[in-house]
């Protein structure tokens, strides 16, 4: 493990890990490398899992696709390997979620004016990420890919 593995006790950074966990408007303002560098590793899994578990879920209505997928993508950069298990399951969660909206049939983006095709392609590309990058190649077989 790294030492971004155990929260800062710096109150600026808890502060900011507060603001993390308080609602899903943190999802929907810009990505800042700043704000996403300041994340210890607890921090960054703490919003991957609520991303997944909240903005990546079928019942989500008011998605935009661009800035869920930016925010996953900003903090997919940033996270350590190795990764430990229970993290882990975090990951093959979004992985599976993304899978399951690019196959999906949802409006298009009309914050950007981006075809449906464009949305489903982020999070497919997501989904490859997860896979190709942390190793995950069993879930591309799960959904009929593969990476070669």
């Amino acid at each position: 493990y790294c030492s971004r593995m155990q929260k800062t006790p710096s109150l600026q950074l808890q502060a900011r890990e507060m603001e993390v966990t308080t609602s899903k408007e943190v999802v929907r303002r810009r990505t800042l490398l700043s704000f996403i560098l300041s994340l210890s590793q607890v921090s960054i899994f703490e919003l991957l899992d609520y991303i997944q578990d909240v903005c990546l879920s079928v019942e989500e209505k008011s998605r935009v696709p661009s800035s869920v997928t930016s925010w996953i993508w900003s903090l997919l950069c940033v996270v350590d390997k190795p990764v430990p298990m229970d993290y882990m399951s975090i990951l093959r969660s979004i992985g599976r979620r993304c899978a399951a909206l690019s196959n999906a049939n949802p409006a298009p983006d009309e914050t950007l004016n981006l075809p449906t095709s464009e949305s489903h392609l982020q999070y497919l590309v997501l989904m490859v990420l997860v896979c190709h990058y942390f190793e995950q190649f069993d879930l591309v077989h799960e959904f009929g890919l593969s990476l070669s």
